[in-house]
């Protein structure tokens, strides 16, 4: 009788187990954990069973002349992952590709800075750095792009990240301009389903956010109604090591501390 007990919970744990393999993970240091004396932050990348751009491209500074605007994108999964050449020399257009449309417009800040980037900014030229892990969450929002007619949000996690990167210098600075975008435009996830059946399992974001002195942890969901978000940022004590494997791992929070 054990002997066929056993298999079907070898299989079960195998099947749990590529299941999980398909969604990233972050595992974060703070800098008195860390031997280097300054925070670490990492992640998988993973795609599941969808195609990625590998493609690791440099975002150069740049200098902008007043009224220009930052627009956000729907990122793609697969390559290319964008077509904006208002970005980087790396996201122009090849072998005839079109530009990418995108979803919204922010005012453009008078200087950006250099980061490098994948499907998520991974680390700007101040060693501001992010890392990513998609979560579950009771809230589901769906971008606006002109076949989603039920779309109505206009800032994914691709652009959050990348956008703070951009104009952050701390990870203080990087989580509050991250909350009051998505606040401001609406959050959605790039895994979210369809109205009549929503992915609560990946309808949500987590990022580990650090500069060379502190660690921050940023949750983000879709707010009410399809629409706005709902966000929280704790920072991690300076001698502790986060995980966060596709849920929230912001519980509790005191909103009288800053920290």
């Amino acid at each position: 009788m054990s002997h066929h007990v056993r298999l079907p919970l070898i299989a079960t744990a195998a099947a749990a187990l590529i299941s999980c393999a398909r969604a990233c993970t972050i595992v974060a240091v703070g800098k008195d954990a860390s031997s280097t004396g300054h925070p670490i932050v990492c992640h998988t990348d993973d795609s599941g069973s969808d195609t990625t751009d590998i493609r690791l491209a440099r975002v150069p500074r740049k200098k902008w002349p007043k009224g220009s605007t930052r627009k956000l994108y729907n990122w793609a999964d697969g390559y290319p992952r964008v077509v904006a050449p208002e970005l980087s020399p790396d996201y122009a257009p090849m072998h005839g590709q079109e530009k990418s449309g995108y979803l919204a417009e922010i005012p453009q800040v008078p200087e950006t800075w250099a980061y490098w980037d994948m499907d998520y900014g991974v680390v700007n030229e101040w060693g501001l750095a992010i890392g990513e892990s998609t979560t579950t969450a009771k809230t589901v929002g769906f971008p606006a792009t002109p076949d989603r007619p039920w779309g109505f949000c206009r800032a994914g996690i691709e652009d959050l990240s990348k956008i703070a990167l951009e104009r952050c210098q701390t990870a203080r600075c990087a989580v509050k301009t991250m909350g009051k975008i998505a606040v401001d435009l609406g959050f959605y996830s790039a895994d979210s389903g369809v109205p009549t059946n929503p992915d609560l399992m990946d309808s949500a974001e987590a990022l580990a956010v650090a500069d060379g002195e502190e660690l921050w942890i940023f949750n983000v969901m879709t707010g009410k109604s399809n629409a706005s978000a709902i966000w929280a940022a704790m920072r991690v004590p300076p001698n502790h090591v986060v995980a966060v494997g596709n849920s929230f791992t912001i519980r509790k929070m005191n909103l009288s501390d800053p920290e």
